[in-house]
């Protein structure tokens, strides 16, 4: 949920980043079976050629598509400069994650249904420590529908000269 940190999972087919991942809880084997895009298949290509590879993912807000989210941006900087061992500096960011979740809660109270999924996606996200929630979708939640209002509302706040 946009209400918690977002969780950043990556695995490697060098053993000393996968080994650092482990030992930071952030190794995640992908259980995606489906459709893929470029990024798989350069991945894919590079391991059979023999070519380390390291690949982070951060988990973002399902409902909020296509939304620039400094908040995702924060915590991937934070995890390569932690991988590289570099003294980065993403405090710049904070005003600019607290602007993103304001106004998404500001979207998400117009709503019932959106306010009760994202309750549960909080408890699931609590309750899961380093695995990632999953919770039942009620039906009267529409997640096509929240992301168009999503949208609309972060536009018009950024018509408004809001970050």
């Amino acid at each position: 949920p946009h209400t918690r940190p977002p969780r950043v999972t990556g695995s490697s087919t060098a053993p000393h980043w996968q080994a650092q991942l482990e030992a930071w809880g952030m190794a995640r084997r992908s259980r995606y079976e489906g459709p893929t895009g470029i990024a798989s298949v350069m991945l894919d290509a590079a391991r059979r050629r023999g070519m380390a590879s390291l690949t982070l993912m951060g988990q973002a807000p399902h409902y909020l598509q296509r939304t620039t989210n400094p908040a995702m941006r924060q915590a991937l900087l934070s995890v390569v400069a932690r991988l590289l061992d570099l003294e980065l500096d993403v405090s710049p960011l904070d005003a600019a994650v607290q602007a993103f979740r304001t106004r998404c809660d500001q979207a998400v109270a117009q709503d019932a249904a959106t306010r009760a999924y994202v309750r549960q996606l909080e408890q699931a996200y609590d309750a899961t420590g380093n695995e990632t929630p999953r919770p039942h979708r009620d039906d009267a939640f529409n997640p096509e529908q929240l992301m168009h209002e999503l949208e609309d509302f972060l536009r018009q706040e950024r018509e408004r000269g809001a970050e």
